[in-house]
């Protein structure tokens, strides 16, 4: 890359994440006193996201999505998405259309202004004991879907290395049926590209999102619930890596 090349693309950078985080920090302090007024609940989520969906204007210049025939958007759900840089909860906020909060490690909600605002929108904590961890997800995960909101994950549970989609920990699915959700793909192509683990630069470049249909989780066996979960992983890592979806999710 050109000298002048590389020196615009670090100012560019330098701006994003300026103007990202006092974006931020305005939306957390109108976010908290929202709350001491309005109280929370999906209305308050629904704001959070609308307002936190804006720093991906700042990232991702060229932006698509693409919702399956199939997606329902006022279906409280899980929503599973491929994990790749610190824009993935942002992105989230912005193709996700119904109120949703995160699940994260517990220590993330001590995190200051951050871990505010997972507070205050009904985040899920994982503890870090193993002890009663899946008994509390499991009644967390059914709490906030019989309150209509839906809940984010990331399957892989670290962002990728190099690009490419990462194995699944099938705790949130297990999670997913327990509360009688059913859980939904969110694949994300192009994101590595501009900004990935490793690098504080962003690069310009198109980034497609796929939300794929519901797939119901209810009442499946374990068995059943592995071909889901193989199946899904097969959908994000195809439109991740070829931004196209699977030909068994198109409709005549």
């Amino acid at each position: 890359m050109p000298f002048p090349a590389r020196i615009l693309r670090g100012l560019v950078s330098v701006l994003v994440w300026t103007l990202g985080f006092a974006w931020m920090t305005l939306v957390i302090l109108f976010l908290v006193v929202f709350a001491l007024v309005r109280g929370g609940g999906p209305r308050l989520n629904r704001r959070a996201a609308q307002l936190m969906a804006h720093v991906t204007r700042l990232a991702y210049s060229r932006f698509r999505v693409i919702y399956a025939p199939g997606f329902d958007p006022t279906r409280a759900s899980v929503f599973c998405q491929n994990h790749v840089n610190f824009m993935d909860a942002h992105v989230a906020c912005r193709v996700i259309p119904g109120p949703f909060c995160g699940l994260m490690l517990a220590s993330h909600f001590k995190i200051p202004a951050y871990g505010w605002i997972m507070k205050i929108t009904s985040g899920i904590p994982v503890p870090s004991e193993k002890g009663g961890r899946t008994t509390a997800l499991m009644a967390a995960a059914r709490d906030r879907i019989a309150r209509g909101i839906s809940i984010l994950v990331f399957p892989e549970a670290h962002r990728t290395r190099d690009g490419h989609l990462q194995r699944f920990k099938q705790g949130v699915f297990f999670m997913a049926r327990d509360a009688g959700a059913p859980v939904v793909p969110i694949a994300v192509h192009g994101a590595y590209e501009v900004n990935h683990k490793g690098t504080w630069l962003f690069t310009r470049g198109p980034v497609t999102v796929w939300v794929g249909p519901q797939v119901e989780t209810a009442g499946l066996d374990d068995d059943a619930l592995a071909v889901v979960i193989e199946e899904m992983r097969a959908d994000i890592h195809e439109f991740v890596e070829t931004g196209f979806v699977r030909e068994r999710r198109v409709k005549a």
